[in-house]
C-alpha cells in the first residue's frame, strides 16, 4: 500500500518536471522554508510535493526541513528559531499548539496575506468543521492541511465468529459494550477493544456528546479560563471507560500515550477492534493483510444517550512566519494555494491517509474511482463531513492545551485503574484550570507586549517541561 502511494508520488513529480519550462538557475528563485515533522513515509510524501511544486514554480524555490522527530519537538525548535529572527516562512503546527502559536507574536495570521478571493475560495471548498478549527474570532490563522479524525477498525473474520455483522461495526457505546460481551462470550478474539491511554479520544468524545471542552465558547471567543472536566459529558466518557475496564472488554499497554502498542494489539490479533486515526488506515490495512484478516471501518463510536454531534479534526496546519518580506509571503501563499489545490490535496490523501479535507478534492478522488477501491477513506470522509460545524467540534483553543492532554491521560489512567470517577475528574479540572490561570497571567501581565518575553516564560512554564511528546497524527 505505502509502496504504490510512494509510486503515485514518484511518477507525479516525473510527470511534472518533464512538462516544465527549462529550468531557471537557482540563484534567480526566490527561497522560501518550510520546517515541518514528518518523517517516514509521509516526509517522502512532503519531499516529492515540494519538488513538484519547484519544478513547475521556477521563480520560487521551496527548501523543507524535518525539524522534529514528534510536533511538540518541531514546534520548540520553530519557536527558538523565532526568537533569534531566524525561523522558516513556513511551519507546521499540530492541532493543540494553534493557540500557543497565535499568542506567540511569531506568526501572521494567514487570513491576511490572502487576497479577497483566495479566501473566499478556501472558505467555499475546505469542509466546515476543518475551517472551524482553525478560524478564531472569524480569522483564519492558519491553512489546514494534514489532518484526520478518529475511525473504529475491526476484524470482520472475529465479527462473523462471534456471529455479528462483518458489514458493520458498532456506532454506540452502548452496541460497542454488546458486541464485546459477544466476541469475548464466543471466545472470537482474547480482547475486543484495544485503544491506548490518550486524552485525544476523551476530547472526541466530548465534541460527539456536544460539549465544549473549556468555557468562553472553547476559548475561541475569549480567553478559556476554565475546563469542562466536571461537566457531565466529561462523566459519561471516563465511565463507560472505567466500565469497559471492569468488565475486561478494554485493553492497553497499560503506559500513556502508547499508540504503536494499540496497534500492534490488534494488528497481531489480541483484539477485534482499535480505535484509532484516519490517518493509521494505511498502515492498518498493511498489517492486515500481513495477519491474513480482513479490515473493516466505521464512524467513532458515540453515547446513544446524547445526540451524536461530531468528532473534532487532528494533524497540523501550515502557519505563516512573521518577519519576512512582502515578497516571501506572496511566495508563502503560493506555497500553501497550490499544496490546497484538488489535484495535490488528493496526491496528499492517497500518500500519507490525512483527508482529503476539500470538496474539489473529494470530487476529483471520487471522480477517479478512489474511494471505490479504497472504501474505508470513503467512511473516513463522510464521518468527517457529517460533522456539524459547532464550537465543540471545532475543539479546545487553548496555550497549555498539551498540558492540559497530559493531566487528562493521565486521569483516564487512573479511573482505568480503579479510581473514583468524580474525584478524579474534580482533581484533573482543578490543576488544568490552574494550568489555564498561568497561561493567561503571562499573556496578559506587561511582558506579553513583547513576544519574545512572552514566550521563553511559557516555553520554561508550560511547554518543554510538562508536554508529553505528541506523534503526528
Amino acid at each position: 500500500m505505502f509502496r504504490n502511494r510512494l509510486f503515485i508520488f514518484t511518477m507525479f513529480v516525473v510527470l511534472t518536471i518533464a512538462a516544465s519550462p527549462a529550468a531557471v538557475p537557482a540563484h534567480a528563485a526566490l527561497e522560501i522554508t518550510f520546517w515541518h515533522a514528518m518523517g517516514g513515509t509521509n516526509g517522502k510524501a512532503v519531499a516529492s510535493l515540494v519538488d513538484a511544486f519547484n519544478a513547475s514554480h521556477p521563480d520560487i524555490h521551496v527548501t523543507q526541513q524535518l525539524k522534529g522527530a514528534s510536533y511538540n519537538e518541531e514546534l520548540n525548535n520553530v519557536i527558538a528559531a523565532m526568537q533569534q529572527k531566524q525561523g522558516p516562512n513556513v511551519a507546521q503546527i499540530f492541532d493543540l499548539g494553534s493557540a500557543f502559536a497565535k499568542d506567540s507574536g511569531f506568526f501572521t495570521p494567514v487570513q491576511t496575506l490572502l487576497s479577497a478571493d483566495q479566501l473566499k475560495q478556501i472558505q467555499g471548498d475546505v469542509v466546515p468543521p476543518v475551517l472551524s478549527y482553525f478560524t478564531v474570532n472569524g480569522t483564519l490563522n492558519s491553512l489546514p492541511w494534514n489532518n484526520s479524525n478518529p475511525l473504529l477498525y475491526y476484524n470482520k473474520e472475529m465479527f462473523t465468529a462471534a456471529g455479528l455483522d462483518p458489514a458493520k461495526g458498532p456506532t454506540t457505546w452502548q452496541d460497542l459494550e454488546a458486541d464485546c460481551a459477544k466476541i469475548i462470550a464466543s471466545s472470537a478474539a482474547p480482547n475486543c477493544l484495544s485503544l491506548q491511554i490518550y486524552g485525544w479520544p476523551f476530547e472526541q468524545w466530548m465534541a460527539l456528546q456536544g460539549q465544549e471542552f473549556a468555557n468562553n465558547g472553547n476559548g475561541r471567543a475569549g480567553l478559556a479560563t476554565q475546563t469542562n472536566l466536571t461537566s457531565d459529558a466529561a462523566k459519561n466518557i471516563l465511565t463507560f471507560w472505567k466500565d469497559m475496564a471492569v468488565k475486561k472488554y478494554w485493553i492497553s499497554t497499560g503506559k500513556i500515550e502508547d499508540g504503536t502498542g494499540a496497534k500492534q494489539i490488534f494488528a497481531s490479533k489480541q483484539a477485534a477492534m482499535l480505535i484509532d486515526s484516519t490517518g493509521s488506515l494505511g498502515g492498518l490495512t498493511q498489517n492486515a493483510s500481513d495477519a491474513g484478516f480482513t479490515l473493516g471501518e466505521g464512524f467513532m463510536p458515540a453515547n446513544a444517550d446524547v445526540q451524536r454531534v461530531g468528532v473534532i479534526v487532528g494533524g497540523a496546519s501550515l502557519w505563516a512566519g512573521a518577519g519576512h518580506s512582502d515578497d516571501e509571503n506572496k511566495a508563502t501563499v503560493t506555497f500553501m494555494m497550490w499544496l490546497l489545490a484538488p489535484e495535490q490535496m488528493a496526491l496528499w490523501h492517497q500518500g500519507t491517509g490525512y483527508l482529503p479535507i476539500t470538496k474539489s478534492a473529494q470530487k476529483l478522488l471520487t471522480d477517479q474511482g478512489w474511494f471505490t477501491k479504497n472504501p474505508g477513506q470513503k467512511v473516513a470522509v463522510d464521518q468527517l463531513n457529517a460533522g456539524q460545524a459547532t464550537t465543540a467540534t471545532a475543539g479546545g483553543f487553548m496555550g497549555p492545551f498539551p498540558q492540559i492532554r497530559t493531566l487528562v491521560d493521565q486521569a483516564i489512567q487512573a479511573v482505568t485503574s480503579g479510581a473514583d470517577v468524580n474525584a478524579t475528574l474534580t482533581d484533573t479540572k482543578a490543576k488544568a484550570d490552574q494550568a489555564l490561570a498561568d497561561y493567561n497571567s503571562r499573556l496578559t501581565s506587561g511582558a506579553a507586549g513583547t513576544a519574545a518575553a512572552t514566550m521563553s516564560a511559557t516555553m520554561s512554564g508550560t511547554m518543554s517541561t510538562t508536554m508529553a511528546p505528541t506523534a503526528a497524527k
